[in-house]
């Protein structure tokens, strides 16, 4: 398992970021252009501020995604497009044209996902992804239909939510180049404990080879 533990959730969030500036410049040197997914959730956020200071990102060549979103539009305090564009996205020369977001608002949900299911290049560089208390990522919730989804991006109901999703399946991000998980606080700890030991049925189990960026609170008892 590639776990790296920082002692904050600042500290965690400040090497994705990072990895992210890394990565970016090695995409844009090697294929003229980095294609990352971005998740919800807090720590992103953290992530972020870091990402605005730090120098030499190409932010002209940078296209981003995301790998779920909550069925709100964009100027919804839920949306996770919402969140990127106020705490990153205002602050970066990134091309409007090179936002992808997901249509939250669109009716029916189902050809919102389609519509981004079309707009996504042929491979990812990066899915950056989270992990909820409950071992969801994306969202890709236990016991929900989208857990075995074929296809690219789905409309998921989540009863756990009382809501309808969109998101990124497992075989779309899987397929990425690299996969990222930022995970922080105490509450993380038991779903990660039991994915390092093979225990449960975690959907976050399902990644193959991912990178994961955790502070020693989700990481007590590793």
């Amino acid at each position: 398992m590639n776990l790296h533990v920082f002692p904050t959730a600042q500290a965690a969030a400040d090497a994705a970021a990072n990895a992210f500036a890394r990565a970016a410049r090695e995409a844009v040197a090697a294929r003229g252009a980095f294609h990352i997914a971005l998740s919800g959730g807090s720590t992103p956020g953290l992530m972020y501020a870091t990402l605005r200071e730090l120098p030499d990102i190409p932010w002209k060549a940078v296209h981003i995604y995301f790998g779920d979103e909550r069925s709100v539009g964009p100027d919804s305090p839920d949306s996770n497009y919402g969140a990127a564009q106020r705490d990153l996205l205002a602050y970066v020369p990134v091309p409007t044209a090179q936002i992808h977001r997901m249509e939250g608002e669109r009716r029916p949900l189902e050809e919102a996902a389609a519509a981004y299911a079309a707009a996504l290049p042929e491979r990812l560089d990066v899915n950056l992804l989270g992990m909820g208390d409950d071992g969801h990522t994306a969202s890709l919730f236990p016991n929900t239909a989208a857990l075995s989804a074929d296809g690219r991006v789905v409309a998921n109901w989540v009863p756990q939510q009382d809501t309808w999703r969109i998101t990124m399946t497992f075989p779309e991000i899987n397929a990425a180049r690299q996969r990222w998980l930022l995970v922080s606080g105490a509450k993380k700890a038991k779903a990660l404990s039991d994915v390092r030991a093979g225990r449960g049925n975690h959907p976050v189990a399902r990644l193959h080879d991912p990178v994961w960026f955790v502070d020693a609170a989700a990481a007590a008892g590793q």
